[in-house]
């Protein structure tokens, strides 16, 4: 590919992971420094019981994807905060994050002085100079990253960063600092080839495996954006049987010529029909295991979707190792947690 033409694509990228729909001037609110405008803390009502179950993300190793785990965050008026502080590179979050091939989003000794979310959905966050000590070329997973780890919250759907109380004109990487992030969240963007209207596409988020060092396999999301399709659904499930891309470092134990025969919706249960190379998976219980969460995960994205029968060439079936296909099944509700 010509470096020319790479360099623009991956600006392309970068905005639409950060910025879809908000890259007009003038569309970000006046910033005021410090002094004039104060991050009072944020006060959301706590969950039922002792805790709750959170949602972080953090990059792998080698700084390729994000990959979603869930904590569990100690109840408190504070739960946002308490949620980013456990993005941060401390040597105990360290040590329990390297088992699991993953490492902290944000740099050592950050420290969030204040938050504030406004009735229009925009947090806003303050952070110590510390923030902007991390690698440039991983920012787009640090900010994309922060947005959706905050996106958990129903009451955020767009962020601005602040450090020491002021905005920045661009973060380190050259992202520019004065448009909020958001709405959209495209987790470990890739874009079809084929793709050239950038306002007009059709994105899809399929879930692949990663194989953590010791031995343990989390289940990581992977946005699409291609061309405009009339059948979202068909497309996602598409999209993961075509499997992750070489060299992502992902893999899918679903056998690479399986294919769709059909999908429907009735109500909320959707019914998928696929051929029989889907029983020649290797693998064992494992297999059929990531097989069928990868199925759930990528299917639960879609609207109105709340259980899952699968059919192999029409048939309801059991997997040899005893995985019972015979009925509907709902979507993991906790997944990658530790």
């Amino acid at each position: 590919m010509n470096r020319g033409l790479g360099w623009s694509r991956a600006l392309l990228l970068l905005l639409l992971v950060l910025f879809w729909g908000l890259c007009f001037p003038g569309c970000g609110p006046e910033l005021q420094p410090r002094e004039e405008f104060e991050f009072p803390e944020a006060q959301l009502p706590p969950e039922p019981g002792a805790g709750r179950v959170g949602l972080l993300y953090y990059p792998d190793q080698q700084w390729r994807f994000l990959v979603p785990v869930q904590r569990e965050i100690p109840d408190s008026g504070t739960v946002v905060r308490t949620t980013l502080e456990k993005l941060v590179g401390t040597p105990q979050l360290r040590e329990e994050l390297e088992p699991l091939g993953l490492v902290p989003l944000l740099p050592s000794e950050t420290t969030v002085f204040g938050i504030h979310i406004d009735e229009a959905g925009l947090a806003r966050v303050d952070f110590s100079s510390s923030f902007v000590d991390y690698n440039p070329s991983g920012e787009r997973l640090v900010l994309g990253g922060l947005l959706c780890t905050l996106q958990q919250f129903s009451e955020i759907e767009r962020l601005e960063v602040f450090v020491e109380g002021q905005s920045l004109d661009k973060f380190p990487g050259g992202t520019p600092g004065r448009i909020p992030l958001g709405p959209e969240s495209l987790i470990n963007l890739e874009v079809d080839d084929a793709l050239k209207d950038y306002h007009n596409f059709t994105a899809v988020t399929v879930y692949f495996c990663f194989f953590a060092p010791q031995g343990r396999i989390l289940y990581v999301p992977v946005t699409r954006a291609l061309q405009p399709a009339e059948d979202s659904s068909a497309a996602a499930i598409e999209e993961l049987l075509a499997g992750p891309r070489s060299g992502s470092g992902l893999f899918s134990d679903i056998p690479a010529d399986t294919e769709l025969r059909s999908l429907h919706l009735e109500e909320e249960l959707i019914i998928i029909d696929l051929s029989e190379e889907l029983l020649s998976y290797e693998g064992g219980r494992t297999g059929a295991e990531n097989i069928v969460n990868q199925i759930l995960l990528t299917l639960a994205q879609l609207e109105g979707v709340n259980k899952v029968q699968i059919l192999v060439e029409g048939e309801k079936v059991k997997l040899p190792e005893g995985t019972d296909l015979t009925v509907p099944l709902e979507p993991p509700g906790v997944y990658n947690f530790f």
